[in-house]
């Protein structure tokens, strides 16, 4: 018998549940696209591990335009279980960090439907920050041994997420919306 792994059930699991609101959203395709290009991301990130440092991930990004198109309550779900596939899917470390990186991108994706397109501009880049930094922070209190791997993270992450945001949210919320 083939014994599967708790990654494996957790990422049927987030499948069946990005899958189940792809059917029930009325903008399917454009969630599909966004979903399945911060999936490849993800792919592309497990096996080019040096971007992973970098702070090279589209989950942030497509958690917020998720959020802000299709609202609160799919904002919530959709970080939560897009952050969780990219976590298994990219293999990165989950340890303690999936007890407050998981709710941050879930109040993410609640935050970013609440705020909508307000969060155009400077309000969406300091997200951003705020995410990174609350993270930094329960990274220090909780697993302070991985402060230098998350350190450069942070940084990378901040960087690259505030420049696709502000070159992109605006025009793919307004494509959409």
């Amino acid at each position: 018998m083939i014994k599967l792994g708790w990654k494996i059930y957790l990422m049927i699991a987030a499948i069946l549940l990005l899958g189940g609101m792809v059917i029930f959203l009325e903008k399917f395709f454009f969630f599909l696209v966004i979903a399945a290009a911060a999936l490849l991301v993800a792919i592309v990130l497990r096996f080019f591990k040096v971007l992973k440092y970098m702070g090279v991930e589209l989950v942030t990004l497509s958690t917020m335009i998720i959020g802000v198109v299709h609202g609160p309550v799919i904002g919530g779900i959709y970080g939560f279980t897009i952050l969780l596939a990219h976590l298994i899917i990219g293999d990165y470390y989950t340890g303690n960090y999936l007890m407050w990186a998981i709710p941050l991108y879930a109040l993410l994706g609640v935050l970013s439907g609440i705020f909508g397109t307000s969060l155009i501009g400077f309000l969406g880049v300091s997200f951003i920050i705020g995410l990174d930094l609350i993270s930094l922070f329960f990274t220090f209190i909780g697993e302070s041994d991985r402060l230098g791997k998350e350190l450069p993270y942070i940084i990378g992450n901040i960087l690259i997420n505030s420049i696709l945001f502000v070159q992109f949210f605006g025009s793919v919320v307004n494509f959409v919306s």
